[in-house]
């Protein structure tokens, strides 16, 4: 019971918080075969340190920047997360022409944001690889690009959100009220270690 009021605290305090969590930072990523100039790849949660993690379920927006060397009429994407042998194709909206001005400009860089869902029938705590391809209207692949991911469940993704805001030293500075009434950070950091051990 006691453990239940803990992960329940810390659900409502990570819901508060959400919004102070970073926003997306450049992945690294591996340029599998790109016609066009690939510049940064940013994924909604996640930053430089790899695996980027990916929540079962959940909607992601995914941003890319790139220059064009030709114009392309019409851009189409195919995503897949591979992890252990498997092939899940993953629904991306909208399409890139859907968003920017096609045919895409040769003279400057070009960026364009699409969301994908994260299929809820894959491995959990699994590592493998988010592959993207954008192709156009001859079928040529003009961006392609892979980046490691671990799949996760939304209970994980609270809990690495609120060990990250505490390593940052931003849950003493955000969440001084809420700690103070309810448990000291000490008693915070060895929940979330608890918690974490839990659910892995």
């Amino acid at each position: 019971m006691q453990s239940f009021c803990i992960i329940r605290m810390l659900f409502l305090y990570l819901v508060f918080q959400l919004v102070f969590v970073a926003t997306c930072a450049s992945v690294l990523f591996e340029d599998c075969g790109s016609a066009y100039d690939l510049h940064t790849v940013n994924i909604q949660g996640c930053g430089m340190r790899l695996p980027c993690f990916v929540t079962l379920g959940d909607r992601i927006p995914v941003n890319v920047r790139f220059l064009a060397d030709f114009a392309s009429r019409q851009l189409d994407q195919d995503v897949t997360i591979q992890i252990n042998f498997v092939h899940a194709r993953t629904p991306v909206t909208p399409e890139p022409c859907e968003t920017v001005m096609c045919p895409v400009r040769t003279d400057a860089e070009t960026s364009f944001t699409s969301v994908m869902s994260v299929p809820t029938n894959m491995a959990l705590n699994q590592r493998g690889y988010l592959q993207w391809h954008v192709y156009n209207e001859m079928g040529q692949r003009v961006l392609c690009y892979r980046v490691m991911v671990q799949t996760q469940n939304f209970l994980q993704k609270f809990v690495r959100q609120y060990l990250a805001l505490l390593l940052d030293g931003r849950v003493g500075q955000l969440g001084k009220s809420f700690s103070r009434n309810t448990f000291n950070t000490t008693q915070y950091f060895k929940s979330s270690i608890l918690i974490s051990k839990l659910i892995r």
